[in-house]
């Protein structure tokens, strides 16, 4: 696959591609404009490099390939960003089965059926006399005909044919269609009936601007007041949230989400200039919610209601948002059910209060400025945790301080930061007014959870690879690349992803000028497209995932790239062995990495013209090297075959 992948990027011109995104001035033989992925509009921080047909931004260090930049603004996978790219470049995939085509003719067929539901539904709440309880509701929500249009509301008649007649009878549409498109039921003595009738619809789209479903509000004293569509092919409510493809670019520009609840809450946000507004179909915040979201913003605001109920969203939004493995170490769970706090955070998290008894749109139509007040008053996620594990208890009591300290020294244990621990150790020692040394005992009494449940998770994994069988026919395949090895250890081994993460960090540290270039994570160690979109594909996967169920879920050319990392297993795979040697494999392709730096530091450093520039490069072409000399030839393998053997650089 790598080679469709060479090819594809020898065709296709990554200065062209971007510039259809980014405006781009040639400087000397690279290109510079304001980074897409992050608020940059000063000083251009992104770069794009003809030379290796890359880019990078010296700001947030996004960095990539045409691939990587496809994926990042238009939040694809790597599969669809394989057939758009080939088909751009004119080069043919591998034709797909049978089932394959069966299967997009089914999704194209059900998209065209909610394409047409939705014109439906927005004539009958526009131009039918049937919809005047609904356009009544609209106006009474303070929706205007512009954020009408623009999020299609429509409305279902009260009528249990009426739908169906019209998709069956005039859009050429069969019953079987219409329910595998989550529009119809079929009963086994009645037939088949509309599923939404007198509802307000609001149409579900996905991060393309594609309906793949339907939301409804109830006019009358139907139940559930909202109903969303039944899972369909198209359609799975915990993988998507409302409005996305409205706010993305808005919420890339502001690096920040705020989540809120329903859907009004949502449109109304977005009517009064508050685009970057998403929020989840009727449930908790997902793993899946959570993956979209991190791909956009390095911040996340949660808007929920102040009263119990909101409080206990919270904390579930708080679940989701802390139990992605992007960080070195997934969330842990406290004796009381809380969520705890990861060791290091890819996103910051705050939490907005709304007065009591409010929602997010009676706030915003209310006054603008002080839904914008509540933003910046919004708390971080710890301050947050504190006030509600102790709400609820006596804190002038020996017995509710102890309770305090239990319920909060799991989460505090998880701070990276020694500062940032520091304070909230004061924080809760003047909440419940006892000294902070004993807080500290406290913490020092507790183990760290992440580091009692790793030694099982390796050894779980370790059986496996004992009892996997030797198949044979290995001797003839291929020869494994450093980046694969590395790719199958730190996906199965949680000990040789926290050694390589925690290398990485501590190697990088001293090196300052680096830090731009660098970002001193596991993604940027691997060059190939497929073995960095595979990585991505697993840090998004929930927490406790197991390597071989999940490979099972990726699509092609993906799960192929899996099945190969994952049949990498050493002959002894004791823990000690598979961390030294995920370490000795790290260290080469950071070697490789700086080496390609140092070639492209070379070249900027021949066409700058600025004294600062030409000083902050002889800095970075300085460290660079001081870098590599520091990364020493580390030892060789005696579990694999000689992992220097395959350094090709």
């Amino acid at each position: 696959m790598s080679g469709i992948t060479d090819q594809i990027k020898e065709k296709i011109d990554i200065v062209e591609f971007i510039s259809a995104y980014v405006p781009l001035r040639k400087t000397g033989r690279s290109y510079v404009g304001f980074c897409p992925f992050h608020p940059n509009t000063r000083t251009p921080a992104f770069h794009v490099f003809p030379d290796t047909q890359s880019f990078h931004c010296f700001g947030c260090k996004a960095s990539g390939s045409v691939f990587d930049f496809l994926m990042r603004r238009e939040g694809v996978e790597f599969r669809e960003a394989l057939e758009r790219l080939a088909q751009r470049a004119g080069i043919q995939l591998q034709p797909r089965t049978e089932a394959e085509e069966q299967q997009d003719r089914l999704r194209t067929r059900l998209l065209e059926a909610n394409a047409a539901a939705a014109a439906f539904f927005r004539h009958m709440l526009v131009k039918s006399q049937r919809g005047e309880v609904a356009r009544a509701y609209v106006a009474s929500r303070r929706i205007d005909d512009a954020t009408g249009e623009a999020f299609l509301l429509g409305y279902a008649p009260d009528d249990w044919e009426l739908l169906l007649g019209y998709l069956t009878g005039r859009r050429g549409f069969s019953p079987e269609e219409v329910e595998a498109a989550g529009l119809a039921i079929h009963h086994e003595t009645r037939g088949y009936y509309d599923r939404f009738r007198n509802r307000l619809m609001f149409p579900i789209r996905n991060a393309r601007g594609e309906i793949i479903g339907f939301g409804g509000r109830a006019l009358g004293d139907a139940q559930p007041k909202y109903m969303n569509s039944p899972q369909t092919p198209l359609f799975d409510k915990g993988k998507v949230l409302y409005g996305l493809d409205l706010a993305r670019d808005a919420i890339r520009n502001a690096d920040a989400t705020v989540i809120v609840e329903g859907y009004i809450d949502v449109i109304i946000a977005h009517q009064y200039g508050f685009r970057n507004v998403v929020a989840p179909l009727g449930t908790a915040l997902t793993a899946d919610h959570v993956a979209q979201v991190k791909k956009l913003a390095r911040t996340v605001y949660l808007a929920l209601d102040a009263d119990a109920a909101g409080v206990r969203a919270t904390l579930k939004g708080l679940q989701a948002l802390q139990s992605q493995p992007e960080g070195e170490l997934t969330a842990i769970t406290s004796p009381h059910g809380v969520i705890g706090l990861q060791r290091q955070q890819d996103v910051e998290i705050r939490i907005l209060t709304l007065p009591a008894g409010k929602d997010p749109d009676e706030v915003i139509q209310e006054d603008p400025d002080r839904w914008r007040a509540a933003l910046a008053a919004a708390r971080p996620a710890m301050d947050f945790y504190i006030e509600a594990l102790t709400s609820d208890l006596d804190l002038s009591s020996g017995r509710g301080k102890a309770e305090a300290v239990e319920r909060v020294a799991p989460l505090l244990n998880q701070i990276a930061s020694p500062v940032e621990q520091a304070h909230y150790v004061q924080v809760l020692a003047r909440l419940i007014n006892v000294e902070e040394r004993y807080i500290l005992a406290a913490l020092g009494e507790k183990a760290r959870p992440e580091e009692r449940q790793r030694p099982a998770d390796q050894l779980r994994a370790t059986r496996a690879a004992e009892r996997a069988p030797v198949d044979d026919s290995r001797s003839s395949a291929p020869t494994p690349t450093q980046e694969e090895y590395l790719l199958g250890w730190v996906i199965r081994f949680p000990a040789a992803r926290a050694a390589v993460e925690e290398k990485l960090h501590r190697d990088l540290s001293p090196y300052s000028a680096l830090q731009s270039l660098l970002s001193g994570t596991i993604d940027e160690l691997f060059a190939r497209d497929e073995c960095r979109a595979l990585w991505r594909a697993w840090i998004a996967a929930p927490g406790g995932s197991d390597p071989e169920t999940w490979a099972q879920t990726l699509s092609a050319p993906l799960n192929d790239v899996a099945q190969r990392v994952l049949g990498l297993h050493a002959p002894q795979p004791q823990e000690y062995r598979i961390v030294n040697d995920a370490l000795e494999c790290a260290t080469i392709l950071q070697r490789d990495v700086a080496k390609r730096w140092l070639a492209q530091i070379a070249r900027m450093q021949a066409e700058a013209t600025g004294e600062a520039e030409q000083e902050m490069l002889l800095e970075q072409l300085v460290q660079v090297k001081q870098f590599i000399n520091m990364l020493s030839i580390p030892r060789r393998s005696s579990a694999y075959a000689d992992l220097h053997a395959l350094h090709t650089l």
